[in-house]
């Protein structure tokens, strides 16, 4: 097992680093609350890849690979309900939260990048429900009518407004976090690592993200205690790999000592996202009865099953 999790790393460590796309020496705090990651790849990796796509197709392969996906892909157990079942389901409880008026259109069958369904839903509620769901649909792909997409938006620019020259008060979540986050999920007190001082329950805050970064001793981590205190100077744990890793503005559901104090519970509650996808956390079915999982998975998934099919 340890010779496999070496194996991983130096593969990891082999082929690509995420990175802030901004210097130290360009650095302008006027720009730097913003998430715009680059991937840093390795040289000899970065210059096949090229040869293999192009410049031009690489390049925007490497900035898909910084973006988490504007999709919630949901599998629908055929066997005891149905992908239309399951959207009128979801549609109810949307319209609970405040997503009122809601239709399903019908729309053609072309197939784009970025919008693979044939029925849509359009919000015509709060400007809340707009920010959150774009659309909901059923997978046309042959075979793949069990999987229903949830698509959210992004990327957003967030205006963490002006405090008057003073540095902004923060919350620093872990990478993992970071994605739950990006996909819809709130922060809890585990994710935090680390908080501005004099943070009060009720308090705006921007979050950022500490990625792993690669140590002197060859392994990955976060080179700062769970707990450290946020000054807003440079002298801050992670303030120049921040820059271009912000993932939205929330507001403190408790104090900093609480954040470090308890044991559970939202740490902040987010209010501007950078991404937008309605969490599926509270959303409750009958055991079995649907599985969120990527497309990809599916895909692979159908399409292999298929394979052997033929191939019996």
């Amino acid at each position: 097992m340890q010779k496999g999790r070496d194996f991983i790393k130096a593969i990891r460590r082999s082929f690509f680093t995420l990175h802030s796309n901004t210097s130290i020496s360009q650095m302008d705090q006027s720009t730097r609350y913003r998430y715009s990651p680059t991937l840093k790849w390795n040289p000899m990796v970065e210059e096949y890849f090229i040869k293999v796509y192009g410049a031009d197709h690489f390049s925007r392969i490497s900035t898909a690979l910084t973006r988490p996906s504007c999709y919630s892909c949901i599998r629908v157990n055929t066997l005891k309900s149905t992908s239309d079942a399951i959207i009128e389901k979801l549609l109810e409880i949307f319209k609970e939260r405040g997503m009122h008026n809601v239709a399903v259109l019908e729309s053609s069958t072309t197939w784009e990048p970025d919008n693979c369904c044939k029925a849509t839903l359009k919000c015509t509620g709060s400007a809340e429900s707009l920010k959150t769901i774009k659309s909901i649909s059923k997978c046309q792909f042959p075979g793949l009518d069990y999987v229903v997409f949830v698509k959210g938006s992004g990327p957003h620019a967030i205006h963490y407004g002006d405090n008057e020259g003073k540095p902004l008060k923060e919350v620093i979540v872990s990478r993992k976090c970071a994605e739950a986050v990006l996909r819809g999920a709130q922060v809890y007190v585990p994710g935090v690592l680390a908080c501005s001082a004099h943070v009060e329950r009720g308090d705006a805050v921007a979050v950022s993200v500490a990625v792993e970064q690669y140590g002197p001793d060859g392994g990955w981590g976060v080179a700062m205690t769970r707990g450290t205190v946020l000054q807003g100077s440079q002298e801050d744990p992670y303030y120049f790999e921040r820059d271009g890793f912000y993932i939205g503005q929330a507001t403190a559901m408790m104090s900093r000592a609480g954040m470090f104090r308890v044991t559970e519970g939202v740490a902040v509650d987010m209010k501007e996202r950078v991404y937008r996808l309605p969490s599926f956390y509270s959303i409750s079915f009958s055991p079995s009865l649907v599985f969120l999982k990527s497309f990809t998975g599916y895909y692979v998934h159908t399409s292999l099953w298929h394979t052997l099919v033929c191939h019996i």
